[in-house]
């Protein structure tokens, strides 16, 4: 143990004879730990003999000759001076006596829940996801998966696909812009056709160069009667009230004919007292496994009747049925068929 004796004044300031300052209790009283007195401190570890409190030391800084004290370096230029001249420690006495410790408050154990492993049965923090003793997983749920990783685009992608939607948007655009010029304007097709139709030549009278029926009344009734242009004559077959009855055409070249044209009687009295042509069937030339079978009306205004061939030089026109002849003013009617003209209508063939 070491001992201290001391000199104190009532402030507990002590200089020794060397002009050397030391430390004192009253440095020290406000530490923790200490209990000063009049004439000592008392530490936990032991006791301090108060002491004096020395002057303090005067330095000259050798750089700028500033004075001041108590420091290692100037404090007008910064400077080193070198040590604090008489910087030493109290000495104080240690005892034996060591202060009791509290005793510290017991812990309580944190008490953590616990999983029993399904394939062993041992027990397990409830935070594992295997068995510490087997391996085997706790939870049968669905291990974390990972996000889906962000898809980034380099600026030459996005650019790509600019461009890519402004090629889009210019082609949507042409075509609506080309569907509302179509809607106002013909197309091609239509104008090529047109020119094709204006360029046909029209239909032309056919005059044959020889033609028979099947019979004649007589010579003022005769066949020639369909082909002379005058509608005030007509043609009567023999009596025969159109039974069988049947007109030849022949022309000079194959013709493309496009209509037949049936003129009956224009007198009304004489048109109500003969037979008329009802049904019929014509035959072509080029094409006589396709006869046009057709039905006339009762009337003695020209009839047509359309035909559509490639290549016909003859025709042939058959009756199959008449309109009945009918008395005029209590007059017998008559047996005959009558007929005033008989004319094709077409173009050449070449």
């Amino acid at each position: 143990m070491l001992s201290v004796e001391c000199d104190t004044n009532e402030c507990g300031e002590r200089q020794d004879d060397h002009g050397e300052k030391e430390q004192t209790t009253d440095d020290i009283a406000d530490r923790p730990g200490f209990s000063c007195s009049d004439r000592e401190c008392v530490h936990a570890r032991g006791r301090i003999a108060r002491r004096g409190r020395q002057p303090l030391a005067q330095i000259t800084c050798s750089n700028c000759g500033e004075v001041f004290e108590d420091q290692e370096f100037c404090p007008n230029c910064g400077q080193w001076v070198g040590p604090i001249p008489g910087g030493g420690y109290e000495e104080f006495e240690l005892g034996d006596q060591t202060p009791e410790e509290e005793p510290l408050p017991p812990r309580t154990p944190v008490q953590r829940e616990t999983v029993s492993c399904p394939s062993c049965g041992a027990p397990n923090p409830s935070t594992n996801r295997h068995c510490e003793q087997c391996g085997a997983r706790l939870s049968q749920g669905p291990l974390p998966v990972a996000p889906r990783p962000i898809i980034r685009t380099t600026a030459g992608a996005r650019a790509l696909v600019v461009i890519l939607g402004t090629v889009a948007i210019v082609l949507i655009l042409a075509f609506i812009v080309n569907s509302l010029r179509g809607a106002n304007e013909p197309t091609a097709e239509s104008t090529t056709t047109t020119e094709t139709t204006v360029a046909v030549a029209d239909p032309v009278e056919i005059v044959p160069i020889s033609y028979t029926c099947s019979s004649e009344l007589n010579d003022a009734y005769s066949c020639a009667a369909l082909f002379d242009g005058n509608k005030t004559t007509y043609w009567n077959d023999a009596s025969a009230k159109g039974k069988d009855a049947e007109i030849t055409m022949t022309f000079a070249e194959p013709y493309r004919i496009s209509q037949l044209i049936v003129t009956n009687v224009q007198d009304d009295t004489k048109f109500q007292m003969n037979y008329k042509i009802k049904g019929y069937e014509i035959i072509l030339n080029d094409d006589p496994s396709s006869p046009i079978v057709g039905t006339l009306e009762n009337k003695n205004a020209a009839q047509v009747i359309p035909i559509d061939s490639l290549a016909t030089s003859q025709i042939t026109f058959k009756v199959t049925s008449v309109y009945p002849s009918l008395s005029v003013d209590n007059q017998t009617p008559f047996n005959e068929l009558a007929l005033a003209e008989l004319t094709a209508w077409g173009r050449p063939a070449n």
